[in-house]
């Protein structure tokens, strides 16, 4: 706590008063009880920091202590107080003590009727009602009832664990002072007369210490009425259901912020009677949609514009395929793979114009469904065209362009291979891309990384993995058309964006993933059918069910309906009533008042007549003395006697007329008043007559909307329309089904088929590479050992030269260069290259590629043997071999590791023939 809230604390202690000045020293700082009172405040504060002090409380407090309670004791309950019986009085802005003022309000008006129309006049906006509630609500009635009634009422507030007993005890006390409130004109005289209204429950004390003494009968009566009020009319239940009705018929802003033990009890309304004892929980929130024009919330837009768009996409593909030359025998002789034609990777047009048909006539009979329209239509949407979305949502089409593209590079590429194997094989014995009787004179790797080759088996690498992207493809279909909670069923892959990506992880080791197989097509088949059928039995529960409810709900409705419009019957009368009850005690009241201003004006009158008549003259003493004295000259003079008699009889008169003009004045006032508290009697009466005709309205409309539902639910018709419906659904979901499953069954084996012929035509391709690498190995050995000899001798250089086969005859040296013209041909014809994946896999085959970076510039540092010259320096020739003889070293360890690299991919491929039962 702060030294704010404590210095708060102590300029409010001293006001206590009331019943406390004698029986608690709160007279100065320091006192005992005033230290105990500040200590379970403050602890309060510490306990409830929300909450905080709050003014008023330290007189609740004081009369727990002034009850004998101890510190902690009245500590703990004050925390259940404020906590629990009148949570939210004291919290930020106060909101249920708000909140309980519009409930006095409402009780005055059905407990005391003209009573609350009286002071609901007297004041604007229920001022009076808001001031006395306040001062009697939020004090717990300290110093405002007697302490024994005080104690009695608090000891109903914790045995109820409720603040009911406060809304008794304020009816109790109004209704020992109607007709004295009933009397009042002004608001101050009410305000006023409220505030002593308690008095009739004390007696004078019998002496000066006796404090706040209570007449026991009058306090009897009081605490029996309360009692008997909290056992009936204004039990904690029904002052609940009471709030609970302010807060639905009364809304105010402030009402968010309640605490959460009021709003643990919903709002009620009039209309809310209806619903009492139904079955059918969902009629309000669709009366509510419904009178706010609220569409449903389900409906098959987005699904209606995929099938136009793939409508439009499949005639326009129709018509290609019209127009698409077919290919020829020769033409289909130059591709060794097989067969390029696709399966078809769309719907054709008049299947997707059946299942447009079908989607249309499914939302619109949906629509028409009295309930459960929704649920149909997600259905639909989530469930039936899943199968639909898999088919339309997929890239097969864009796949089909691809594979057909890359079968015909493939293609081209092993008949350049076969071609090439064969002008090397009429010219040499072998297929070296180096051979033996060459002079090695710069790194002979990038022959062979950009040799047809290389460049064959890059291809087939892609299309296997664009094959194995298809295959991807099919399984997300499949995925898509068993849902998220039957993956069980479906090949585990995932889908990757491109064939680029699954590139980056093959490895010699992964395996080539089996397609949908019939029998994974025939549980995925049966898995969406059965899915199907059983949210289309779920939903046919649910509409057997709300067909067997509304016919239940029927009756209780139409009871409902007759008692809610027979208790605002009862309203209307209640209030013409208390305007005519208010009229008869103002009439009554009225006339009292004029009999009283008839008896005034009576008295007045005859007490002016009296003061202008002779004989009621009263002479001054002393004037007549003077008269006696003068003798003859008063006498003498009879004209000034008659004026100053006159005179005074004038005088008289006037007073009179004075005091008849005030009292008619006075009453002129009251009738003022009176008429002006009568027309807002009438106002308040019209605007309440009004309010409980709307709400009467509002609850026929209700009342005929709700009947109308329940008739349409408990109609045979409901029950029929939705099992026509749900066989629309089911064919729906056959064809859509059967499209997918069928695509899904011909891409498969299209799949597979081309996976076959790539793989054999693969593992041929390895061999000859393999046949071609041992070749070139072959002959790297032949010329490392000649530069290996070179390099150990110290000769001449002729000598060198007869140990070079650049040097030992002219025909040899011709035929080199023959054989190196046609090795560079064998590299050239390779053609194009494809860009990263070459690269990739260049990387792949080379086990230091850095290394490999390296030697290929070593023809631009290492010089020929055959160009030394022979005066050159012995010791750098023979430092020039050996740098040659390491590079054919690490070109023959490079080779040997791609052979290995190849031959594992073919017992891998085999063993993938194998297992697919292919070999």
């Amino acid at each position: 706590h702060s030294a704010e809230t404590s210095g708060q604390i102590d300029k409010d202690l001293p006001r206590v008063g009331g019943a406390f000045r004698n029986a608690l020293d709160l007279s100065e700082p320091g006192t005992k009880d005033w230290n105990a009172l500040k200590r379970v405040l403050l602890a309060f504060v510490s306990h409830e920091p929300e909450i905080g002090y709050v003014q008023s409380m330290h007189s609740i407090a004081a009369f727990l202590l002034l009850a004998g309670l101890d510190e902690e004791d009245a500590f703990w309950c004050l925390v259940q107080l404020v906590g629990e019986i009148v949570p939210g009085y004291f919290s930020e802005g106060m909101t249920a003590a708000k909140l309980d003022q519009r409930v006095f309000m409402r009780i005055l008006r059905e407990r005391l009727p003209s009573v609350g129309l009286h002071v609901g006049a007297l004041g604007p906006d229920d001022i009076i009602a808001a001031i006395m509630s306040g001062q009697w609500l939020l004090t717990l009635f300290v110093n405002v009832l007697p302490t024994r009634a005080t104690m009695e009422v608090w000891d109903e507030m914790f045995r109820h664990r409720h603040r009911a007993p406060l809304f008794a005890a304020c009816v109790a006390l109004l209704e020992r002072n109607a007709q004295a409130i009933l009397a009042t004109t002004e608001m101050g005289e009410a305000i006023e007369l409220l505030q002593r209204c308690s008095e009739s429950l004390r007696r004078a004390p019998a002496s000066e210490g006796e404090g706040d003494a209570c007449d026991e009968a009058e306090c009897d009566a009081f605490l029996a009425r309360v009692r008997e009020l909290l056992s009936n009319e204004l039990s904690p239940a029904k002052v609940d259901e009471l709030t609970a009705r302010v807060r639905g018929k009364f809304r105010r802003p402030s009402d968010v912020r309640l605490p959460a033990a009021i709003t643990n009890v919903s709002a009620l309304t009039d209309v809310d009677d209806l619903y009492v004892g139904l079955l059918s929980g969902d009629l309000r929130d669709k009366m509510t949609a419904a009178h706010e024009n609220m569409c449903a919330t389900e409906n098959l837009k987005d699904e209606l514009s995929m099938l136009k768009d793939a409508s439009l996409a499949s005639s326009v593909h129709d018509s290609d395929m019209n127009g698409e030359p077919v290919e020829n025998e020769s033409q289909r002789e130059r591709h060794p793979s097989g067969d390029r034609n696709s399966p078809e990777s769309i719907l054709k047009t008049s299947e997707l114009n059946s299942i447009f048909a079908k989607v249309v006539s499914i939302e619109t009979h949906a629509n028409a469904l009295t309930e459960h329209g929704d649920e149909v239509l997600t259905c639909v949407k989530q469930i039936v065209l899943r199968p639909l979305r898999a088919i339309l949502e997929s890239r097969l089409k864009s796949f089909c362009e691809e594979i057909r593209f890359l079968q015909g590079e493939f293609a081209t590429k092993v008949i350049t291979l076969r071609n090439t194997i064969d002008q090397q094989l009429e010219m040499a014995p072998d297929l070296s891309v180096f051979l033996a009787s060459q002079s090695y004179n710069r790194s002979m790797w990038p022959l062979w990384t950009e040799s047809i080759f290389e460049v064959t088996i890059e291809q087939a690498e892609i299309v296997l993995e664009s094959l194995e992207q298809i295959r991807a493809e099919l399984a997300w279909m499949v995925s898509v058309l068993v849902g998220e909670r039957k993956k069980s069923v479906t090949p585990k892959i995932s889908r990757a964006d491109g064939w680029e990506d699954l590139g980056e992880d093959t490895n010699a080791e992964a395996s080539i993933t089996a397609e949908p197989d019939e029998e994974c097509l025939a549980a995925s088949f049966q898995s969406h059918k059965n899915e199907t059928e059983n949210r289309l039995n779920e939903i046919r529960i649910m509409v057997k069910r709300t067909h067997t409810e509304a016919i239940e709900d029927l009756p209780r409705l139409r009871q409902n309906l007759s008692a809610t419009t027979a208790k605002l019957k009862d309203e209307l009368s209640a209030e013409e009533g208390a305007v005519n009850d208010w009229a008869a005690n103002a009439e009554s009241r009225n006339k009292i008042k004029q009999e009283s201003t008839e008896k005034k004006l009576e008295q007045v009158s005859r007490e002016l007549m009296k003061a202008y008549d002779k004989s009621h003259i009263v002479i001054d003493d002393a004037l007549a003395a003077s008269d006696s004295e003068t003798g003859s000259v008063s006498a003498k003079d009879g004209l000034e006697q008659s004026h100053a008699d006159e005179e005074r009889r004038l005088r008289a008169a006037l007073q009179s007329v004075k005091t008849l003009e005030s009292v008619l004045s006075r009453r002129s006032n009251a009738l003022e008043r009176e008429k002006q508290t009568s027309q807002s009697v009438r106002a308040i009466s019209s605007r309440t007559l009004s309010q409980t005709n709307a709400s009467l309205l509002l609850v026929f409309e209700a009342g005929e909307w709700l009947e109308h539902e329940l008739v349409a639910r408990g109609s045979k018709d409901f029950v029929d329309d939705f099992e026509r419906l749900a066989d629309i659904i089911e064919e729906l979901s056959a064809s859509a089904r059967n499209s997918c499953v069928r695509i899904l069954r011909e891409w498969s084996s299209f799949v597979r088929k081309i996976t076959s012929q790539v793989v054999l035509e693969y593992v041929s391709i390895i061999d000859s590479s393999a046949q071609a690498l041992s070749d070139t190995q072959a002959a790297l050995a032949a010329s490392t050992s000649r530069l290996d000899a070179s390099s150990s001798l110290s000769t001449s250089p002729g000598s060198i030269r007869e140990l070079h086969p650049s040097h030992a005859s002219p025909m040899s040296g011709n035929s080199l260069r023959s054989l190196t013209s046609q090795m560079e041909k064998l590299t050239d014809i390779a053609g194009s290259k494809l860009g990263n994946f070459g690269n990739r896999l260049r990387s792949f085959a080379s086990p230091t590629p850095s290394k490999a970076s390296m030697n290929q510039n070593a023809p631009n540092d290492v010089e020929t043997v055959s160009s030394t010259s022979p005066g050159n320096d012995a010791s750098s020739t023979n430092s020039k071999f050996s740098r040659l003889a390491a590079s054919a070293r690490e070109d023959g360890a490079r080779l040997e590791s791609r052979k290995a690299q190849l031959l594992a991919k073919k017992r891998w491929l085999r063993e993938h023939l194998v297992a697919r039962g292919e070999a």
